[in-house]
């Protein structure tokens, strides 16, 4: 049974170690096999951070004591920007099509919603398809286009600028 809950400091270890895994599965990701690249007292601040403000949520999948998945939502405190957050979402390649970036995303909207967000936004790498597809599904809308957005072993790769209007 997997269990979607918000990330906790103790979560800090599985979390970088997770990170190393899905960064070497795939390039649809900020980084790659080195993870975050930070300690795990670093990510225990960060962890601890968001826990404490407003409008963020970090939400990790645990299967057999192991982080499968991650998501969060970043509000934005600013008062013109409050309305808006970011989302960000990753699966392990072993636990895709089993539904946890689904029921991910409707725990990640539903923490938006109770939040007073407006607006989730996101940029997807324009072949990522089957995150497009999940997007779309609850209801994201394209937006724009980023060329040559990021840059995965020396070449460039663009993105789609996506929101989702609550």
């Amino acid at each position: 049974m997997i269990e979607i809950r918000s990330a906790e400091v103790r979560d800090a270890e599985r979390i970088l170690r997770y990170c190393k895994i899905v960064g070497s599965e795939t390039d649809n990701l900020l980084f790659g096999s080195e993870g975050l690249n930070i300690s795990v007292e670093s990510e225990r601040i960060i962890l601890s951070n968001i826990a404490s403000r407003e409008k963020n949520i970090m939400l990790v999948a645990i299967d057999d004591d192991e982080v499968v998945g991650i998501g969060n939502i970043g509000g934005n405190m600013r008062e013109r920007i409050s309305h808006q957050a970011r989302l960000a979402i990753s699966i392990r390649q072993s636990h895709w099509g089993q539904g946890i970036g689904s029921n991910m995303m409707q725990a990640l909207i539903d923490f938006a919603k109770s939040e007073a967000i407006e607006i989730i936004t996101l940029e997807v790498y324009r072949d990522n398809e089957p995150a497009i597809k999940l997007y779309k599904k609850f209801g994201f809308e394209e937006i724009g286009y980023f060329k040559n957005f990021s840059k995965v072993n020396g070449v460039y790769k663009d993105a789609i600028l996506m929101n989702l209007y609550l």
